[in-house]
């Protein structure tokens, strides 16, 4: 829109929220489809705090899967995965036609190693997923995963159906995939408000400028929750979107020869830590996972972000890590919710849909998301039923019940970075830390916190507070 005359007012069919992966490829997906696009988020700048911009990626099909997880999750979650999966060369393909451009290439496959004893029963959840869906993963020694130097990895699973990508290159070509098609209109700015007008909506930008749309699609993550608040009287009975912040970096590859993406199993309220080779010899390393109440853009990251990051990298991945140069750190807020699963289809306002909380598996289940958004638009109430739907039962845990089965995860916490516990001692600290928490949940305030992420990942805050009441 640069040296274009903008009117007050623009109309477009519908109107997409967010310039991230996941509102790109919608926004992209329906104007392919004939439908007029506004697309709102930020082009230019450095999107700091965008997921997006801060991933690795991953193409993560099957590793996500926990031994903790209940079969029927795991059979449906993979399933959504496996779809999305197998669609992806052809979704790179349309943006490339888009642009005029060559296709972003994917790495085929993805190694998730074990380093403890309790990393067994992980990969082995991991490989059932994966056989169970014709793509079984194999077994190797470590010296057979390239890039690899650790000494406390005793094994490593190859997971030929996942894959890996470059997320900064896959996010450009989407974006210049969106502003090359004639169907796309693209507010480089921010949705300060949103507003009902009759039958259809209003989106106010930054710019002063009033978009009017039939139907808005809300990608923009975590900056939902803020947006709502500012809006009066949007009503749309949906399920409330948390932030988990990540830091990650990007570090010359020189010492570290990566091929295909090397991670560990999800542990300690958070994904893996994980390598994944980027262009121009570069790798990137990731990532941390803190539930936060109050997503802020500008917080930079945290010595002990940082610490824990090169801790678990150089100590699991690559011990060749300490001597590569850090060329960037970046910090992203990803959006999930209290079940963990995305947010995609109409809301209990008609006019208004989602298309968030794709938390860890943003980058893979883009195109995927997409296409339901599209098929919802065409025909309102498809998705009614999908588990993905907004207006989904979302029934919240007992904490304390969480409290207790994360007693383990407690314990990895409190050791990081680089702790190590006797023989016999994580049992018994860990069940004092659950002790110490349920307690605290006596505590007004404390209850207030758990109460608005009911989710594993608010124990560590818990934990904070109690050490600032100790003090």
């Amino acid at each position: 829109m640069e040296g274009e005359q903008v009117d007050a007012t623009r109309t477009a069919d519908v109107a997409v929220v967010g310039a991230g992966i996941v509102g790109l490829a919608c926004a992209v997906e329906l104007a392919r489809a004939g439908t007029s696009v506004a697309l709102v988020g930020p082009r230019t700048g450095d999107h700091a705090g965008q997921a997006s911009r801060a991933a690795g990626a991953m193409l993560t099909v099957f590793s996500e899967v926990e031994a903790a997880h209940a079969p029927e999750r795991v059979a449906m979650e993979v399933a959504e995965r496996v779809a999305a999966r197998a669609g992806y060369e052809a979704w790179l393909d349309q943006l490339a036609e888009i642009t005029g451009g060559p296709a972003v290439s994917l790495v085929p496959g993805v190694w998730v190693t074990a380093s403890v004893p309790a990393d067994r029963a992980e990969l082995a959840a991991i490989a059932a997923a994966a056989a169970d869906a014709g793509l079984p993963g194999q077994l190797h020694p470590p010296d057979a995963v390239p890039g690899l130097q650790s000494e406390s990895v005793f094994e490593a699973l190859w997971l030929p159906g996942e894959a890996g990508v470059d997320a900064a290159a896959l996010t450009a070509v989407a974006a210049a995939a969106a502003i090359a098609h004639p169907r796309i209109t693209w507010y480089d700015t921010d949705a300060v408000t949103l507003a009902e007008t009759g039958a259809a909506m209003q989106v106010r930008v930054a710019t002063g400028d009033t978009v009017t749309t039939d139907q808005l699609v809300l990608a923009a993550g975590v900056q939902i929750p803020a947006l709502l608040r500012r809006s009066r009287r949007i009503e749309m009975g949906a399920p409330p979107v948390l932030a988990g912040r990540g830091v990650s970096m990007v570090l010359d590859a020189a010492p570290v020869a990566v091929t295909a993406p090397v991670r560990t199993p999800n542990r300690g309220f958070a994904c893996g830590a994980h390598l994944v080779a980027r262009g121009d010899g570069q790798i990137y390393l990731g990532a941390t996972n803190r539930l936060t109440t109050r997503p802020d853009p500008d917080r930079r990251a945290s010595a002990d972000e940082i610490a824990t990051l090169l801790h678990d990298g150089i100590r699991e991945l690559n011990a060749g890590l300490r001597n590569a140069q850090v060329r960037d750190i970046r910090v992203g807020y990803r959006p999930f919710t209290i079940d963990h699963l995305p947010l995609v289809g109409r809301t209990a306002h008609p006019n208004v849909l989602l298309a968030t909380a794709t938390y860890r598996c943003g980058m893979l289940l883009a195109p995927r998301v997409a296409t339901l958004i599209r098929t919802e638009i065409d025909h309102p109430g498809a998705l009614n039923s999908h588990p993905y739907s907004p207006s989904r039962p979302m029934p919240e845990p007992d904490l304390a019940q969480l409290v207790g089965e994360h007693s383990a995860a407690l314990v990895e916490l409190v050791c990081q970075p680089g702790g190590q516990l006797p023989a016999g001692a994580p049992a018994p600290l860990g069940t004092t830390l659950s002790t110490a928490l349920a307690h605290q949940l006596a505590d007004p305030s404390v209850r207030r916190l758990a109460a608005s992420a009911p989710v594993p990942e608010v124990l560590p805050l818990l934990l904070d507070i109690i050490g600032r009441s100790t003090r």
